[in-house]
């Protein structure tokens, strides 16, 4: 499978990112974008043609679609398909090479110097399956977040969009690391269980690591705790539920896992900027366009 070069800087561009749902028997439409079309699929599968070359896209894998070239489904899937998508541009030439990099060193190409910056490549799979499906999971989850109806949101949405690609490069490298496991149990074991009363004390018990060493593998992989992490996916929760609900605000805070329904409206505007009944009058909006 060939690999997409990409030159830094600057970053490929995010452009818009959403979800969608294939019910059976249904096909990717036939189109030609002038920008790149990034496919994951959550959950069943997709069969999609480029530039009259066939792809399987299954579960927990991604295909990178390049601009200029008509794509088209090819095939229906025979089980309901959820996905995200992502359209990007880049700034730079892009080209595929058929070898990816074997360490970061061989991402550099040239050293920054007093007036010039530092020099990169990026070589990405065109189609490949995730290692840490949770985390590009949680990073494409944001990038189609309906919250970017703020004003600061499209400059806070490239920065997640430049980790998403540097995550992709990192799984490419297929490098192991024994605290990355941590954290992948650690975001595992809490969206499992968010719904429960959570310390430390007991997802320490349930991943059988130490409180502390995991709250630094934890800080260290993503700059946030456990706790901060736990309490970010739960108002993720909370922002399905007010955007495809008229439950209660009450109810949405019980079922998110945030028994005190006041503390839950603070710390909704804590981390969104706004109300719970705000962003449920933005979703509102946002699904009547």
């Amino acid at each position: 499978m060939p690999y997409l070069a990409f030159q830094l800087p600057p970053f490929p561009t995010f452009i818009k990112g959403g979800q969608s749902t294939f019910k059976n028997g249904r096909k990717h439409a036939r189109r030609i974008y002038p920008v790149f079309d990034l496919l994951y699929i959550v959950k069943g599968e997709m069969f999609i043609t480029e530039d009259k070359v066939p792809y399987t896209v299954k579960e927990k894998e991604y295909l990178i679609l390049t601009p200029g070239k008509e794509h088209f489904g090819h095939k229906a899937s025979k089980k309901e398909t959820s996905l995200f998508w992502i359209h990007f541009s880049a700034h730079m030439p892009f080209h595929a090479e058929e070898d990816g990099h074997s360490s970061w060193s061989n991402a550099k190409q040239k050293e920054a110097d007093f007036i010039s910056p530092a020099s990169f490549q990026l070589n990405i799979p065109k189609k490949a399956a995730v290692i840490h499906s949770l985390y590009t999971e949680e990073l494409l989850e944001d990038l189609a977040s309906m919250t970017d109806q703020s004003t600061e949101q499209p400059l806070r949405l490239q920065g997640v969009f430049q980790e998403l690609l540097l995550h992709l490069q990192k799984e490419a490298l297929k490098i192991p690391s024994a605290a990355e496991k941590v954290v992948q149990d650690t975001k595992e074991y809490l969206r499992e269980h968010y719904k429960e009363e959570i310390g430390m004390d007991k997802l320490s018990a349930g991943i059988r690591f130490n409180p502390d060493y995991i709250t630094r593998c934890m800080q260290k992989s993503t700059g946030i705790t456990p706790m901060q992490y736990l309490n970010k996916y739960r108002l993720a929760q909370a922002k399905k539920l007010l955007a495809t609900t008229a439950d209660k605000i009450s109810a949405i805070s019980e079922e998110s896992g945030i028994g005190d329904a006041a503390y839950f409206s603070k710390l909704f505007k804590k981390f969104e900027g706004m109300t719970p009944q705000e962003y449920r009058n933005i979703a509102s909006r946002h699904k009547s366009y």
